[in-house]
């Protein structure tokens, strides 16, 4: 049985709860991803900020925003040891493009990877796929 620990990814990108939502834009491009993972001072996970977050305030002033304020609080989340097809029912269920995936810590969850939309398909592909021409 295949866990979510074998198709995350660890990469993360944090920004805190005060980080303006101008310097998260910088984040989000330089970085190239679609979400960075809201972080308190201790590194516990407080939410997700995505794209769709932040094009919500389109037009708006952004560094008189902060991530805190137009996160995601309500993150759906599993664990590095959740059968991966649990997991993917999850965000088919929530309609969501990733899920958090944590460890319980003594302040809160741990952020350790994402599982996203990218990382299934790489999955369903596996690893001795490969293009054939015709």
């Amino acid at each position: 049985m295949k866990l979510v620990g074998d198709a995350m990814h660890t990469g993360l990108v944090t920004c805190q709860m005060d980080t303006p939502l101008a310097e998260v834009v910088s984040i989000l491009c330089s970085a190239d991803v679609h979400a960075l993972v809201v972080v308190d001072a201790d590194g516990y996970a407080k939410g997700i900020l995505s794209h769709m977050d932040i094009m919500a305030h389109y037009g708006e002033p952004l560094s008189e925003r902060k991530a805190g304020e137009v996160m995601t609080p309500q993150v759906v989340s599993v664990t590095p040891q959740t059968p991966l097809a649990e997991a993917v029912k999850l965000m088919a269920k929530y309609r969501i493009h990733r899920l958090l995936v944590t460890e319980p810590g003594p302040g809160g969850s741990m952020p350790v990877g994402i599982l996203s939309t990218g990382d299934v398909i790489r999955d369903i592909r596996g690893a001795s796929w490969a293009w054939k021409w015709d």
